[in-house]
């Protein structure tokens, strides 16, 4: 019989990852977010892979929002930490905008306008 090794995070340990105090406001967390919470004899745990899924489903979320199916390619990206590869350089000088056109003789000395 073949066992396969899960990997569990322990609430005490997950508890400073999604920035809570103590285990009873991780337990809340992961009721929203439909993470089951396993006991044994050690302690209260859960399913890393479950926790990093619920964890980043806001990022993935908005991932799908804004770039609609080329999601899963930035947020592979956003998990090997190179985001930048996929972005899309037009131009190396920056844009200058120019919204606010001083219209006054003391808003054009204060402003620069000419």
């Amino acid at each position: 019989m073949l066992f396969i090794h899960i990997d569990r995070i322990y609430l005490d340990e997950m508890a400073g990852l999604i920035n809570r105090k103590d285990n009873r406001p991780t337990k809340t967390w992961c009721q929203k977010n439909n993470v089951k919470v396993y006991k044994d004899t050690t302690g209260e745990f859960v399913y890393r892979s479950e926790f990093e899924l619920a964890n980043d489903m806001p990022l993935i979320l908005d991932l799908k929002l804004v770039h609609g199916k080329d999601w899963e390619q930035y947020y592979e990206e956003h998990l090997k930490g190179t985001l930048y590869k996929l972005l899309d350089f037009k131009s190396d000088k920056p844009n200058k905008n120019n919204g606010y056109i001083p219209k006054g003789e003391i808003s054009k000395k204060l402003f620069g306008g000419s």
